[in-house]
């Protein structure tokens, strides 16, 4: 059976804005030089939230390749703006958690409660060649950040 082939121009757009001891299956080791870093970031538990748009009614496949792209999208703005942030969020196990809303006001809304707050975020445009029309938002990443300063944005909102 032949292998399928992707076409890397189908990918999206993405837009981004902005207990610590090393837990067993922590998403990396920590170093020396990555002690200097996770102390000048608060002490305390660390989640990204990713708030998927459950109106578009897209496919588990397409959900967690949204997702995938959305999260990466908002690691690497992280790297970029708050080292620190990002390598106790590493160090305490790299939490994500999947949460659902039910149109794309609700998700803008809550993105500009992100850009208010100050969070770390990355919203994903589909590319629109295979489910969704082009251009449609699907997936905003917020963080990673306290969970109790994300919950306050985003707790009320139901998991996936």
């Amino acid at each position: 059976m032949p292998s399928k082939k992707y076409n890397t121009s189908n990918l999206p757009i993405i837009i981004t804005g902005s207990d610590d001891d090393e837990l067993e299956g922590s998403c990396s080791k920590k170093s020396d030089s990555q002690q200097l870093f996770t102390d000048t970031a608060p002490r305390g538990q660390y989640k990204m939230v990713l708030v998927v748009r459950n109106d578009l009614k897209m496919g588990k496949g397409k959900i967690g390749a949204q997702c995938g792209h959305a999260s990466v999208g908002a690691y690497q703005s992280g790297m970029q703006k708050m080292s620190a942030v990002m390598r106790r969020w590493e160090n305490s196990g790299c939490a994500k958690i999947c949460v659902k809303v039910e149109s794309e006001a609700e998700l803008m809304n809550i993105r500009r409660g992100a850009s208010m707050r100050g969070f770390n975020y990355s919203l994903i445009h589909d590319a629109g060649r295979t489910q969704i029309a082009a251009g449609s938002a699907t997936v905003l990443a917020i963080g990673p950040a306290l969970v109790e300063e994300l919950d306050t944005l985003t707790g009320n909102l139901k998991l996936l």
